[in-house]
């Protein structure tokens, strides 16, 4: 039972993340999705590798977002490969 609540925890935190990330509220996306990241939730890597790519809510970096598409991508997210393909395409 502890696993599901930890999944959906990690869920619930990705979805608060992407809601607050849709608005412009960085600050808050960012911490949600660090705290579903932490949770090995791929989708929340994904995000963060985003914010990171593009310098949302965060100082650009294409290597932490390099790291974060890497993680995603270690956990069967299915866009974290081509990103991190185009990111060292023009890295």
């Amino acid at each position: 039972m502890s696993i599901v609540l930890g999944f959906t925890g990690a869920y619930a935190d990705n979805n608060k993340g992407q809601v607050a990330y849709s608005q412009g509220l960085y600050d808050i996306a960012l911490k949600e999705f660090t705290a579903a990241a932490a949770e090995d939730d791929r989708n929340a890597q994904f995000n963060l590798g985003i914010m990171y790519e593009n310098g949302h809510g965060v100082k650009q970096s294409d290597v932490k977002a390099g790291e974060w598409f890497q993680k995603a991508a270690d956990n069967g997210h299915p866009e974290a490969p081509m990103a991190l393909m185009l990111l060292y395409e023009y890295f």
